[in-house]
């Protein structure tokens, strides 16, 4: 592995005049308060600094730049305070005065509020907690964030699927279905906020073209309290969920675990259509899935120790495990003739089991080095085990043909292995903020293929259709990053170096792909304050998507005889780059961005018009790029009436190569949003309801068309019994709307399949609150950097 040095040259030191404000805080019987906690936010309500009274409960805390600001004040059994106030305007120090709390104290629950949405310098904040999406799950949480899409188990944000979603900054070890089921399974109370960073600093991992960060929340309440989570779900199956979340929290501990249990049928209808021009056939097939899992187990324990106000340290360990998902799918096909007459049919009949284990374990060590400055250690290692097992039968009754019955067995497994340690270094030199370190990580995976036919008349194993792929990466980054803040500008530059080495060896057909590279990745952010609340911004960031390693597996995995995926050892990494200006004022949030994409890696498929085949293939296409406009709103009618409007507008190109030999253009306009609405029916009893519509116009993926959809759902939430139990009641997708047709038409390529996931639904979650809810602590323990590419 070579080393990598390089240096990042910053710009001198800018010196300029600071302010310091003073004061002291006391109770309401002029005692003062040592100890207190007094913390400074910016006008966005971000944390900048925060600082402890003395003895005679006086506190100094500096002002970086003329701004509004907020200050709050807290302390145990005291209610907190606020105050904002323009740096301008103190001329004295401030006495502020704390009134006592009552001893115990219930948490404050707003669910029914509309949820919050805050524009940052570099990210979309999409805040939850205590809404009328609590009440969902976590999967269904984040299809209605804002430029957040949901294709079937994909995720879509401008029309770009190279998506790295973390939790609380890690790197969410599954995806497509696995994570669509983890995500089912984790309830929405639990989530705080979701954050869309379409162009991430540089801090982060340049994996992907856009990151999803969900942040789980955790208790600022003293004591020992909990949370039951019971769930009912009816669509065209039933679902179960059972949950339950325990916290306990101190002056220095703060533990949570929570572990749910999930359990139900899961369905999916789809009709498939292939015409072959050579025999001027076309092949239809239907086939409905039902896919049981009966043991669905999702865990979350977490340790935040905190000695003193410097030293912070996080472990813990989350994961979910699937031991069996079964199903047997019988799916009859017709072939037709060009009169549209048949001729010729077989019939499938799928037997197969799934399983899926995955546990992330993670240490973080923070230490504050003194008020500016801070240096944070975070170590990671993941596992992740999955088998797929399938015996597949095909009855052919082809015309001219004896009938026939064919018969193959393909068992895979795939070991994944990740570990990764990063180091990060923050502070602030006068106004000037910095932020460097660097990161490492070593990835191992194994994927095993065992192939079994009858086609000699016997079944037995076939050498030739089973495979081992083994593959290795290494990762080394180095990043360092500036922002400052002057009058109403703000600042913020990058640059990071990855260098990543490489090797996969096939078994089956023999081959072995070494490589590595190195890139640098710059981001640069600005924004103007044009008045309190309004801001004009501008971003930029270069960004690299590698390959997922199962696409990476040449290995043929059948779905039955005339149709199976492959990878691609040698698919190229896509580089992305991102341009976006943004505007905001008095919550309207309006963003202009541009993405263009070198080597897109996607699914395509491709059919064989020779041997009757369907193929879907991981590959690369040539170049994709897209334009257009975000705009999101959130009006309060009256003081119960809420509504919240976010609409997307873009044009979106794809360059590919067909199985012609030409390059093709696929492009289209898009035009997808989320509009809701808000009503508080009774304030007292915590009683809410919410009606919202989803929807998305014709969108491209390579030489795909996809339909549009629209889903349309209500959701009413109350409580009883002083708000300790809460009962909510959901109708997702009331007309059957979440359905999308998925083609391919270009050349001799013609085929298509219409999908529908069983979205329309009736779910009832009934959650109960107990043990001690104590007054709130201001201890706020840092967040963990993201987890590496999985």
């Amino acid at each position: 592995m070579k080393l990598i040095l390089f240096f990042l040259a910053f710009p001198l030191l800018l010196s300029a005049q600071t302010k310091q404000i003073g004061g002291q805080v006391q109770d309401a019987n002029k005692i003062v308060l040592a100890g207190a906690t007094v913390m400074l936010l910016d006008s966005n309500y971000q944390e900048i600094r925060e600082v402890k009274t003395d003895h005679f409960g006086k506190f100094i805390l500096t002002l970086d730049h003329p701004s509004g600001y907020y200050l709050r004040t807290t302390y145990l059994n005291f209610k907190s305070q606020e105050l904002f106030f323009r740096s301008d305007t103190i001329s004295r120090p401030l006495l502020l005065e704390l009134l006592p709390e009552a001893k115990v104290l219930e948490e404050a629950q707003v669910v029914g509020r509309a949820p919050r949405l805050i524009r940052k310098l570099d990210r979309l904040e999409f805040n939850v907690q205590n809404s009328n999406l609590s009440a969902l799950n976590s999967w269904d949480i984040l299809k209605r964030t804002p430029l957040v899409m949901v294709n079937g188990a994909d995720l879509m944000v401008r029309g770009n699927k190279n998506i790295v979603v973390l939790i609380n900054d890690r790197k969410v070890m599954l995806t497509g279905d696995e994570l669509k089921t983890y995500l089912e399974n984790t309830a929405g109370s639990d989530v705080q906020s979701i954050e869309v960073i379409t162009n991430p600093p540089a801090k982060y991992e340049a994996e992907g073209s856009t990151i999803i960060n969900i942040k789980l929340s955790k208790s600022n309440l003293y004591g020992f309290r909990g949370t039951v989570v019971a769930l009912a779900e009816k669509s065209s199956t039933w679902k179960q969920l059972f949950g339950l979340t325990q916290y306990y929290k101190d002056e220095k501990f703060n533990l949570r675990g929570t572990y749910n249990f999930g359990r139900g049928t899961y369905a999916r209808y789809e009709t498939n259509y292939v015409y072959y021009p050579n025999e001027q056939t076309s092949w239809e097939g239907v086939m409905d899935r039902f896919d049981t899992n009966n043991s669905q187990n999702s865990y979350v324990f977490s340790i935040d120790y905190t000695p003193d106000t410097t030293w912070t340290v996080n472990a813990g360990l989350n994961g979910y495990y699937g031991p069996k998902t079964y199903g047997i799918y019988e799916v009859p096909t017709i072939i037709y003739d060009k009169n549209h007459v048949q001729e010729s049919s077989y019939f499938t009949t799928n037997d197969h089991q799934r399983s899926t284990k995955t546990n992330n374990l993670y240490l973080q060590v923070t230490k504050k080095l003194n008020s500016r400055w801070s240096i944070n250690w975070s170590s990671y290692f993941t596992d992740n085990h999955s088998t797929n097992d399938q015996d597949v039968l095909t009855a052919l009754r082809f015309k001219g043909e004896e009938p026939t019955d064919t018969r193959f067995i393909s068992n895979n497994g795939n070991k994944n292995r990740l570990f990764s340690s990063q180091i990060d270094f923050t502070g602030k030199i006068k106004k000037l903020g910095m932020e460097f370190g660097g990161k490492f990580s070593d990835v191992k995976t194994t994927s095993t293929l065992a192939f079994f036919d009858d086609e000699s008349g016997k079944l037995e194993q076939r050498p030739d259709k089973s495979s081992v792929f083994d593959y290795k990466e290494r990762n080394v980054a180095l990043y360092g990053s500036l922002d400052y803040a002057w009058k109403k500008w703000s600042w913020k530059a990058g640059l990071r170096g990855e260098y990543t080495d490489l090797e996969g060896i096939v078994s089956e057909p023999a081959d072995i792909n070494k490589r590595d590279y190195f890139v640098l990745f710059p981001t640069f952010y600005m924004q103007y304050a044009l008045t309190d609340d309004q801001q004009f911004g501008f971003s930029y960031g270069k960004r690299i998507s590698r390959p997922s390693y199962s696409w990476l597996n040449p290995a043929k995995s059948y779905y039955n005889r005339f149709s199976y995926f492959q990878g691609d050892p040698r698919l190229r990494a896509t580089i992305v780059h991102n341009l976006n200006l943004t505007w905001t004022k008095n919550n309207w949030n309006i963003d202009l961005f541009y993405r263009f994409e070198k080597w897109p890696n996607m699914e395509i498929s491709r059919q064989d018009n020779n041997n009757h085949q369907l193929i879907f293939q991981y590959t690369n296409i040539k170049k994709g790029q897209g334009a257009g406009i975000d705009l999101g709103k959130s009006f309060q009618l009256t003081g119960r009436w809420g509504l919240n409007l976010q609409l997307e507008g873009m044009y979106n190109e794809n360059y590919f190569m067909g199985t012609d030999d030409v390059l093709h253009k696929n492009d289209v306009y898009i035009g997808n949003g989320n509009v809701s609405t808000n009503y508080v029916l009774n304030k007292d009893a915590g009683w809410n309801l919410e009606l919202g519509n989803t929807f998305t116009s014709p969108t491209i993926q390579g030489p795909f068309k996809i339909t549009g959809y629209s889903s349309t759902y209500v959701t009413t939430n109350r409580k009883f019994f002083k708000k300790k139990f809460e009962v909510n009641l959901s109708f997702m997708d009331i007309f059957k709307t979440e359905k999308m047709t998925i083609s391919s038409k270009y050349g001799d390529q013609n085929n298509f399949y219409r999908d529908y996931r069983d979205t329309r639904k009736v779910n009832l979650t009934l959650r109960y609150h107990f043990g001690n809810q104590k007054v709130k602590s201001s201890n706020q323990p840092t967040r963990t950097e993201e987890q590496n590419r999985l």
